[in-house]
């Protein structure tokens, strides 16, 4: 079997085959479907028009979302063209939330390429789209940025920027999106195995660029155990908690029993005066994961303290995202 076909096989939740066999190809299965995307689109004359057609039909975040992006960033040139409204409404088709996300992010991608990786006109375009879609295309934006550091996904490598200095030239609307994969692509120098080393690696930031870089370090600490990043997140200083939490890979549950979700939940009770926040976010995170399933079936399940908050959280899935995978 290719790499093609095992990662596009991993796209279809009854024969995961990238998942099942694990190591290399699983690992990086996302990107090395960037560029199947790209050549598939290409071979098949992939327009926006017949975009829907091709997009895949599951929320997996690894191989089926990569696929998605790589079709999206090779109609690059002919999106730009297009009315952003016209844009935004093609992905606003997807069948589920989470595709409809993954569609905004790829055309970040894809205003990279066609502007030759020019991240502020890249920026700009996304500007343009309705505003529920700006700042989560501009996190498909950064996201190829930060692959041209080091070469990835068929960039030629160049120089960028350190996530301090990008990050803190961006407008507030930005420094999430910014901050979200700058670890995920261009890792530290120092491990992030412990909650001080999250403190640490965002020492002497302060605000909202503490609380973007909170999140990236998040995203990569105990990556694939969402219960052990929630313990770690508690563990932190108050202002660094919700930040922590919304960097939780809580698509890593997507097809685990609802009790496993419901369960992350609980873990919120660590957070102390942080606990809504937390209930919130991941409430909104695992909505979006199940297409509106946790909404009904999991708040109930919640600790009945929380439910509340869990209704809140769950019911503003349809906004920005920001920070999510």
């Amino acid at each position: 079997m290719s790499i093609a076909e095992a990662c596009r096989s991993g796209a279809n939740p009854r024969q995961p085959a990238a998942k099942r066999d694990g190591g290399f190809l699983f690992d990086n299965c996302h990107i090395l479907m960037h560029w199947v995307g790209r050549n598939y689109a290409l071979e098949h004359h992939v327009t926006l028009g017949t975009l829907q057609r091709y997009l895949p039909r599951t929320n997996d975040p690894g191989c089926s979302a990569g696929f998605a992006h790589g079709l999206i960033s090779a109609l690059g040139r002919s999106i730009s063209r297009l009315d952003p409204g016209s844009v935004a409404a093609a992905c606003a088709r997807s069948l589920t939330r989470y595709q409809a996300y993954s569609c905004v992010h790829g055309l970040g991608h894809a205003y990279m390429r066609a502007y030759n990786e020019e991240l502020p006109l890249a920026l700009r375009m996304c500007g343009r789209l309705p505003q529920r879609d700006v700042v989560d295309c501009a996190q498909g934006a950064f996201h190829d940025y930060w692959f041209a550091g080091s070469g990835a996904d068929n960039l030629f490598p160049r120089a960028t920027a350190a996530p301090r200095t990008l990050c803190g030239r961006q407008p507030a609307r930005f420094v999430r999106a910014c901050w979200y994969r700058a670890f995920m692509e261009s890792p530290p120098d120092r491990a992030l195995n412990t909650s001080a080393d999250l403190s640490a690696v965002c020492a002497r930031l302060s605000s909202l660029q503490r609380e973007g870089c909170i999140t990236g370090a998040s995203a990569v600490f105990h990556s694939g155990r969402p219960d052990r990043q929630l313990r770690g997140c508690a563990t932190l200083a108050a202002a660094d908690r919700i930040p922590c939490a919304r960097g939780v890979a809580t698509q890593d549950l997507m097809t685990k029993p609802l009790a496993a979700q419901v369960h992350l939940v609980g873990l919120c009770d660590g957070f102390a005066r942080q606990r809504v926040g937390c209930v919130s976010w991941l409430a909104k995170a695992l909505n979006v994961d199940t297409n509106g399933a946790f909404l009904a079936r999991g708040c109930p399940a919640v600790p009945s303290a929380d439910r509340a908050a869990c209704r809140v959280g769950a019911g503003s899935w349809r906004g920005p995202l920001e920070t999510f995978s």
